[in-house]
């Protein structure tokens, strides 16, 4: 049998792979455990071809969604993905069944998700990847909600790869390369060390068009409507003084301090801007300053990273064994904010000290478009010995610590508050998880007369968790001498003068001999501008926001599993959790299997879960500030204990918890023909989510001021993270696979299917008066809506493998995903169709040791629908808050050298 026909056989066989996610009976296959458990060989793996564990696991689990953003501040770099339609801090981790550390990103909105990073694991370094579609807090704790994740590391201890894969998309003649080694070797006679590491390289895509975002504007001719569109982002009645503020070149009348007069100035030719003038203007001055073509870019971020994985492991004598693993991840992103018009309030002009005019577009003439980078770094160990004592227990200790930090930098930007002194490149500071974990297990087989021993396993976990926000560099945060209207004290008012300052002078002190010093300085001259403060696109962490929060836990375990017949599995497991933050959970699970034929097998659950709330949801700060009305404004996200969060009723953050079951059956009426169904349901209560702005008024002001909160005399408004709402979460998920031999060859047909629905179900009335029948909810319709249909209804993945004698195979593949409805609000939104999207490779064995790929994916160019008008805003074709790729079709040619 040629070599892919073995590869695809072994396939269809993981059914019958024993595993250690979802029991601990050392002897359990997939197919013969009471929960749904996915198994995922070498093979399965390599046949998706990327960089990115995120993107394989995608492929292969139907109910795993994740997406590309193209502009999307930390989640640029740390991507959150689902199971089941729950967030990734819903999904716990392991690493040869140990837990996994967190990601140091914390989102600040929606759901607030704070998970571990798939993407720091490389493919290379894997031999197998096991998902339990089950809720399994009783048995691992916190996070395991949506399901468990179990990544089973390579323990060979000789031989090798190398391999080398290069592609390119065809939309953008984008590229990139992966260069994957993996190595054993022996440690003494009983002992292996295993090395994998992989470097990745790909460039940025760019998927938008010319920046255009049209604005209705009532009450306006089509010339003046057109005019308000070229200038401004957003509704604005142009007889306002706010668009006065923006300087020369500007599309409407604006105050030019050389005359002392309101000028009208406009950009066509004929004195009437035409489309190319209102739409393109921008675009065209941009790409002529900057040679570059679009002022933002839609795409992927440009991404390059290095990561290693060292898997060890050393018999002893009597038994025992030595084990351990070490992890390294640093990559490095970068991708586009929103673009700064020419005429955006950051770029206001500014009278210095010496009574000269600073326009910050003589730095960024075309206007400008931040640029933030990421820089991740991911490092974790985990070691301990296991063995058996005399008497048939097993045992097994172990410890472990990993680490995640984000390390931000913003470049292409300014701090106006800073004036002439502004630089263009930022440290806004950094983000830092850690996680130590210390375990005892046990497992005892006990003789109790049933059809099999009585598994009883036990154990202890001591766990300590940080994080961290660490401050910026200060001109990243810095209020700069501009960060007030007339910072020098030009003008003196009829009030200030009848207070006898200034000698009771009334005037416009600025030097010059156009300006009248009898009279006030003119409403529209720069000195009434705010140069806003901080790093613009991301504020720098100042002292008031950078922090440290720790806490830790204890927990208690116990699971029993037998065989009552010869038939009928049983098992129940409890746990109980101690933090020292927020107190205790106690979760329990029952499950159960019944062979009701040679081919049948039905299975089902039931537990209750709870995810704690992690020290990044607890403690996370971020203060950013923009302006009003002349005046420095500013809004914060503070932990729900702090000051500015519980004047407006925050309270401290609880667990979620969960009540769950699910119900299916499992058919393998022969080796090669495998067929499971199962359907789940999740209540999901007290779920944490990021709350909508309390405006913090004069005498919120005050009270905050009493209290001591720093800069509460600037503070405007205030979110914070709360127990929000309860959900229902329902599904069923559908796998099948059939292995067929045909003497020359062999095929492999595979279906996975899942069908998801969540439904928002209650949630928490911010108003304060009781008597007010509106009521105001900490989560918006439009969140709720989003939430319940902004995801594909369904996902279907269908896989065809077929290999000759001759060492050749072929693979192909579709994903389909359902409807969706894409929201920009209640009433504005828009129902968004599925697609497939088809993958095709083919693999030639020249040899034992060498293979060579050839493959594309999404061959036929499938997309999201084109956005409507209202949906889409500065050159993005489509409302990209989607699933569904919208890269268009990638090639690639991959070449393995294996060696003994």
């Amino acid at each position: 049998m040629p070599c892919n026909a073995i590869a695809q056989h072994e396939v269809v066989k993981t059914l019958d792979e024993v595993v250690i996610v979802g029991t601990r009976r050392k002897d359990r296959t997939a197919f013969e455990t009471a929960v749904p458990v996915d198994v995922f060989n070498r093979q399965a793996l390599d046949s998706v071809s990327s960089d990115d564990m995120l993107d394989i696991i995608s492929t292969l689990v139907p109910s795993f969604q994740v997406q590309r953003f193209a502009i999307a501040d930390g989640a640029t770099f740390v991507r959150p993905p689902q199971l089941r339609g729950l967030s990734a801090d819903k999904i716990l981790v392991l690493v040869n069944g140990k837990r996994r550390h967190r990601s140091a990103l914390v989102q600040l909105s929606g759901d607030g998700v704070h998970g571990p990073d798939l993407a720091t694991i490389p493919s290379i370094a894997l031999k197998s990847v096991e998902v339990l579609r089950d809720g399994a807090s009783a048995m691992y704790g916190s996070d395991a909600i949506a399901g468990v994740f179990n990544f089973n590391l390579k323990d060979s201890a000789e031989g090798g790869e190398l391999r080398l894969q290069t592609g390119m998309y065809t939309k953008g003649n984008e590229s990139g390369y992966l260069l994957s080694l993996n190595q054993g070797f022996r440690l003494g006679e009983n002992g292996f060390i295993n090395i994998s590491a992989e470097l990745s390289d790909n460039e940025a895509t760019s998927r938008g068009t010319f920046y255009d975002r049209p604005i209705a504007q009532s009450g306006l001719t089509p010339v003046e409507s057109a005019q308000v569109s070229g200038l401004f982002d957003h509704d604005l009645n142009p007889a306002t003084p706010d668009q006065q503020r923006y300087g020369p070149d500007a599309l409407t009348e604006v105050y030019d301090p050389l005359s002392g007069v309101l000028v009208t100035l406009t950009r066509g030719s004929d004195g009437i801007p035409d489309d190319t003038d209102t739409r393109f203007a921008d675009n065209l001055r941009f790409a002529e300053i900057t040679d570059t073509p679009f002022v933002m870019v839609w795409g992927e971020p440009e991404r390059d990273a290095i990561r290693a994985f060292v898997n060890a492991g050393l018999e002893l004598d009597g038994g025992a064994e030595l084990y351990g693993w070490f992890n390294y991840s640093d990559s490095d992103s970068n991708g586009s904010f929103f673009y700064r018009r020419p005429d955006a309030a950051v770029l206001a002009p500014l009278r210095t000290s010496t009574g000269e005019i600073y326009n910050p577009r003589d730095l960024y003439p075309a206007g400008f478009t931040p640029r933030f980078a990421g820089n991740v770094i991911d490092v974790g160990f985990t070691g301990g010995i296991r063995g058996e004592f005399n008497n048939g227990m097993s045992y097994d200790f172990s410890g472990g610590w990993g680490e995640s930090t984000i390390k931000y930098t913003i470049f292409n930007t300014l701090n106006a508050s800073l004036g002439p002194a502004t630089p263009t490149s930022f440290r806004p500071g950094d983000l830092v998880s850690d996680e130590s974990a210390f375990n005892a297990d046990f497992v005892m087989p006990i003789d109790v007369g049933l059809a099999s021993d009585l598994n009883v396993a036990f154990g202890l976990e001591y766990r300590d968790e940080g994080y961290e926000l660490v401050k910026g560099g200060l001109k990243s945060y810095e209020a700069g001498v501009y960060a007030f209207a007339d910072p020098f004290n030009f003008e003196i008012d009829v009030d200030e003068a009848a207070a006898g300052q200034n000698g009771g002078s009334v005037g416009c002190f600025i030097p010059g001999p156009q300006f009248d010093p009898t009279s006030l300085c003119h409403p529209d001259d720069p000195i009434h501008n705010v140069g806003l403060v901080g790093s613009n696109g991301f504020p720098g962490y100042g002292p008031e926001t950078a922090s440290t929060y720790g806490r830790d836990s204890w927990a208690a375990y116990f699971d029993l599993e037998a065989d009552l017949t010869d038939r009928f599995l049983a098992s129940i497991a409890g746990r109980y959790e101690d933090f020292s933050d927020f107190g205790t959970n106690f979760s329990w699970r029952i499950a159960a299997r019944l062979q009701v034929t040679d081919m049948l097998m039905v299975r089902g659950s039931a537990s209750t879960g709870f995810r704690a709330p992690t020290p990044g949801q607890i403690s996370s700060t971020s203060v950013f500030t923009g302006a009003r009305a002349g005046a420095p404004v500013t809004t914060g996200i503070f932990p729900p204990q702090h000051a500015a969060s519980q004047l407006f009723g925050a309270t401290p953050l609880t667990d979620e918890t969960s009540t769950q079951f699910t119900l299916g059956a499992a058919v393998q009426p022969t080796d090669g023909f495998t067929i499971t169904l199962d359907y789940y349901f999740i209540a999901l209560d007290d779920r944490i989510w990021v709350s909508s702005n309390f405006d913090v008024g004069p005498a919120g002001r005050a009270q905050l001021m009493a209290l001591g909160v720093p800069g509460a005399d600037q503070l405007t408004s205030v979110r914070f993270f709360t127990n929000d709402m309860d959900t229902e979460t329902s599904g069923i998920d559908l796998v099948a696979n059939y292995n067929i031999d045909w003497g020359g060859g062999n095929t492999l047909l595979s279906l996975a299917a899942n069908v998801n629905k969540t439904k928002v179900t209650r949630r928490t009335d911010r108003q304060s008066d009781p008597t007010d029948p509106s009521p105001v909810y900490y989560l918006s319709d439009v969140d709720v809506s989003r939430l319940e249909n902004g995801d594909p209804d369904f996902r279907v993945n269908f896989t065809a493998r077929h290999s000759w004698a001759n060492d050749v195979s072929a693979t192909l593949r579709g994903n389909w995903y359902g409807d969706y409805t894409a929201y920009r609000s209640t009433t504005l939104f828009q129902d968004m169709s599925g697609d497939v999207y088809w993958d095709v490779d083919l693999t030639w064995d020249a040899s034992d040791t060498l293979s060579l790929t050839f493959g594309g994916n999404n061959v036929l160019d499938a997309s999201p629908d084109a956005g409507a008008d209202f949906l889409v805003c500065c050159g993005a074709p489509t409302e990209f808050r989607t699933v569904l790729n919208w890269q268009g079709p990638y090639y690639y040619i991959r070449g393995v050298l294996r060696w003994n």
